[in-house]
């Protein structure tokens, strides 16, 4: 599965940004045109011509890059200044009122729930202000007029709402599943990868431990394979309640590999050890039976301009080697280097 398909929201908005900042770049500019030169309204004119160039800064900026929060927050805000004082400047019978139904609509697909909800909220309180404040809505019969319109912009509100929780609801489940292991609901390999390669932005100090639960083969030859698939579930478990910062990851059948970001060689060799250890002396009751687990764990730190693969390669080169000496082991990729250099010099 590839890791952009994850991205979906992101995609989706930065899309819905890229081709609104064109539309929205080119009627502000008409709509500038017609304010600064037929209405008189200097401010509004002047206020659309910095909106328009602002939309079509946008347009060019998203179509190489992903967008910005701020870029999002500034165009809807910037619309929704530029909607609310058209209202208070011109007549009812401009119609300009009308833009203020589309504006839920874009907060939701750009900004997400929260920000929809603050920022129609604070929009339906503007113009309801401004719309009562004015001595006259004529044309139109003041009452049939103000509740239509509150009416529609509240349907399509909670239309906006309505969809936005539903779309980050199922999205949320689709990367549930594309990320998490069903067993254990620790991490899963694609989840390593987009970790590492998406949400890890200063990789500086990241270490990676590779575990591997020694003889685990025999627990499910005795205990049958249930008993074997609780002990992961309890073992996954048990790291998670041990780890103050980092993540769990199960990338196969009793392996699994813990990053620890921000850490020093002397902090991961010491929790890899403790992890070790209490491992070790943990005794697990399952249908009855007394089980006692240990484990073997390679440890290695990031190198600049490291990739993954040689990342996860390296620790488990060290763990190879806790395997090899007996297991319930923990050996580090510094050692193995060390130990290279040594025997280079001695040969």
């Amino acid at each position: 599965m590839d890791i952009g398909a994850l991205r979906g929201t992101q995609a989706l908005r930065n899309n819905v940004l890229k081709w609104m900042g064109f539309c929205l770049g080119v009627l502000a500019g008409v709509f500038a045109v017609f304010n600064l030169f037929i209405n008189d309204f200097v401010v509004l004119g002047a206020l659309e011509v910095v909106f328009a160039s602002f939309c079509f800064y946008i347009f060019f900026y998203t179509r190489k890059r992903n967008a910005q929060l701020w870029q999002s927050l500034t165009l809807c805000l910037f619309l929704s200044l530029l909607i609310t004082l058209g209202t208070y400047l011109s007549s009812i019978k401009s119609l300009l009122f009308i833009w203020t139904c589309s504006l839920p609509v874009l907060f939701y697909l750009l900004l997400g729930k929260q920000y929809g909800q603050v920022l129609s909220l604070m929009v339906a309180l503007l113009q309801a202000l401004i719309l009562f404040s004015k001595t006259s809505l004529e044309p139109l019969n003041s009452i049939n007029f103000l509740l239509n319109f509150s009416f529609a912009y509240i349907c399509i509100w909670a239309v906006s709402h309505t969809f936005e929780n539903s779309r980050a609801e199922y999205g949320q489940r689709l990367e549930n599943l594309a990320l998490l292991d069903p067993l254990t609901g620790a991490g899963n390999r694609l989840a390593m990868t987009h970790y590492f390669e998406v949400e890890l932005k200063n990789k500086n100090g990241l270490f990676i431990l590779m575990l591997d639960l020694d003889y685990f083969k025999n627990i499910n030859d005795q205990y049958g394979h249930d008993v074997g698939d609780r002990i992961l579930i309890e073992v996954t478990s048990f790291f998670r309640q041990r780890i103050s910062k980092g993540y769990v990851f199960r990338i196969g059948g009793e392996e699994f590999a813990i990053f620890l970001p921000s850490s020093d060689p002397r902090s991961a060799y010491e929790f890899a050890d403790m992890l070790r250890e209490h491992l070790s002396t943990t005794i697990h009751n399952i249908d009855e039976q007394v089980i006692n687990l240990t484990i073997s764990i390679g440890v290695a730190c990031y190198m600049p301009n490291q990739t993954l693969k040689n990342f996860i390669k390296r620790a488990d080169d060290a763990l190879y080697q806790a395997k090899q000496q007996g297991r319930n082991k923990v050996v580090t990729a510094y050692e193995l280097s060390q130990e290279s250099i040594e025997h280079n010099k001695a040969s």
